[in-house]
């Protein structure tokens, strides 16, 4: 059995921070919030479908659960779908121009990225980013499961005993994985990042994952809890929130350990600079975004893609960013966000509004 439990090598790091530093470089303006005026139509446009949720109202024969298709339109959907592609690659192409990043990235390097032959696509998983429901269509994809019902492959199965199901493109060499890069669909979905990183953490240390309490939980509680005393047992299943950013922002974690592939970069999981992606999915479109690709791969009548509230019964972390966020220090707030302002730059996600309330653009250390 392989488990994939991964964390981001010193070489992934680097290649993230010198990707971060580069977009930086190129567009500091965007760590204000963007106006009107400098946005993209992408932004424009994903602003109203995120207005639109709460100001357009359908009658329930006309508006299926979590559906915004019907509200924007197919032809809607594909132009920002293509002007997230346009983005991102205008980014990457500037960055490279100024020899900011490296050129080539050694196949070992993209155990994130998942293979299936017959259907020619590949899939760069990114964990709290609907991943176990990707990875439950592509175990579907390989023939092996005996169901074309997602929800029929338990959640711990997904990540454990059938992961040895999966192809990844790191189990190739690195001439196969720049073939199949070349000549295979290649798609990734990633989410507003600092909502990813609550995500990870209620998941993680706030329900029960023994491997996380023990791995990281103890060591956090450690380092990073006031009157601890070292020779007392620590259990590392009551972090706090608190203490979780603080170990994210600092110096040392990401210097000696390296980010868990939960709240790692995206650039360090996937390489989006250089792998030229067909399709950039996001979470806050998720239904829309899972349906093209069903259809375009022409399994849409096979596989049925799971609805959020069939597989979580708790909250929605988007529904839970202030409560969360508002405990944390400003100065921590301003690392945490240099830290993942690269993400946003990357994907065109805005200066979060939930941040707004407790650190200003103008405020960031």
């Amino acid at each position: 059995m392989r488990v994939r439990m991964r964390k981001v090598t010193l070489g992934n790091l680097v290649l993230a921070v010198v990707v971060s530093l580069a977009i930086l470089s190129l567009y500091s303006m965007w760590s204000l919030p963007p106006s009107i005026s400098n946005r993209s139509k992408l932004v424009a446009r994903k602003d109203f479908l995120q207005k639109s949720k709460k100001t357009i109202k359908l009658s329930p024969e006309d508006q299926p659960m979590g559906s915004l298709l019907k509200q924007l339109g197919e032809r809607d959907f594909d132009y920002i779908r293509k002007e997230r592609l346009y983005n991102l690659r205008r980014k990457c192409e500037k960055a490279e121009e100024a020899k900011l990043i490296k050129k080539e990235v050694p196949a070992k390097k993209l155990g994130h990225i998942i293979v299936n032959d017959q259907y020619k696509v590949l899939f760069c998983y990114i964990p709290k980013v609907a991943c176990t429901n990707m990875k439950r269509v592509f175990l579907i994809l390989t023939g092996q499961m005996n169901t074309t019902n997602p929800l029929a492959l338990k959640s711990k199965d997904v990540h454990m005993s059938l992961d040895k199901y999966l192809t990844y493109l790191d189990s190739y060499s690195d001439e196969e994985a720049a073939e199949k890069l070349r000549t295979y669909k290649k798609l990734i979905f990633v989410r507003e990042p600092l909502e990813r990183l609550l995500s990870a953490y209620r998941n993680k240390f706030i329900e029960k994952s023994a491997y996380f309490h023990k791995r990281f939980g103890r060591r956090i509680v450690r380092k990073f809890r006031d009157g601890v005393n070292k020779s007392q047992e620590i259990q590392g299943n009551d972090v706090t929130f608190l203490e979780f950013v603080r170990y994210i922002t600092d110096e040392n974690t990401m210097e000696n350990e390296g980010f868990n592939e939960h709240w790692a970069h995206y650039s360090a999981l996937c390489h989006p600079c250089h792998v030229q992606y067909d399709l950039i999915g996001k979470y806050e479109s998720i239904d829309e975004d899972v349906n093209f690709v069903l259809k375009d791969l022409k399994i849409d009548e096979l596989i049925k893609f799971p609805k959020r509230n069939a597989t979580y019964r708790r909250t929605k972390t988007g529904d839970q960013l202030e409560s969360f966020y508002k405990t944390i220090p400003k100065d921590l707030l301003g690392k945490l966000w240099k830290i993942y302002r690269s993400d946003y730059n990357l994907f065109d996600y805005p200066y979060p509004q939930f941040l707004e309330k407790f650190l200003a653009p103008e405020d960031e250390v």
